[in-house]
């Protein structure tokens, strides 16, 4: 397998965001060792035989990996819950994606402050109830709205953009901010 189709691969299932290069730098590193981590492998940023079948297994299946929340540092799985209270849905219509949770793990640990979800997984109901688009990815549990305490929009944005397998993010305001992953 080429560096291009690995970088293609990684970015399919949403976790390299760089150009399709074909040169293996730090960024598809980071990528593999994410995408490692989340189904279960070592996570040595090296893809090798077993990362190389894992990934055509998830690209295959079109695999959403479970989500280990053991692993999880700085949040539980209720901060992600459904916020219709019960009145559309059992509160996870869908389980979170554990890459969006690598994300702002990795944010929280890199400012060192509190992070306070306002938005995780959504049912539809409630998603057309708060004005969100027909094809949110809160309704997929690939996406979440944050802020960190202490930091403005802009601060926490800036370093988001930085960090692998982010698909799309944006300031919601002057405190939180939107992050979505593939």
């Amino acid at each position: 397998m080429t560096n291009k189709q690995k970088q293609c691969l990684l970015s399919y299932l949403g976790y390299y965001n760089g150009a399709i290069d074909g040169v293996f730098g730090s960024a598809s590193k980071e990528a593999t060792a994410a995408f490692q981590k989340d189904y279960g492998l070592e996570s040595d940023g090296i893809f090798g035989p077993k990362t190389q079948k894992k990934i055509k297994e998830a690209v295959c299946n079109d695999e959403q990996p479970q989500v280990n929340w053991d692993s999880v540092k700085y949040f539980d799985r209720e901060e992600f819950r459904c916020t219709c209270a019960g009145a559309h849905c059992s509160g996870f219509p869908v389980e979170m994606n554990p890459r969006v949770l690598s994300i702002l793990d990795e944010v929280r640990g890199h400012f060192g402050a509190a992070g306070i979800v306002s938005s995780g997984v959504r049912c539809e109901k409630r998603n057309a109830t708060i004005g969100g688009i027909a094809q949110s990815r809160h309704l997929l549990g690939k996406a979440a709205d944050f802020r960190i305490k202490g930091k403005s929009a802009a601060e926490v944005l800036t370093y988001v953009k930085t960090l692998p397998g982010v698909r799309y993010t944006y300031a919601i305001d002057s405190a939180y901010v939107h992050v979505d992953v593939e």
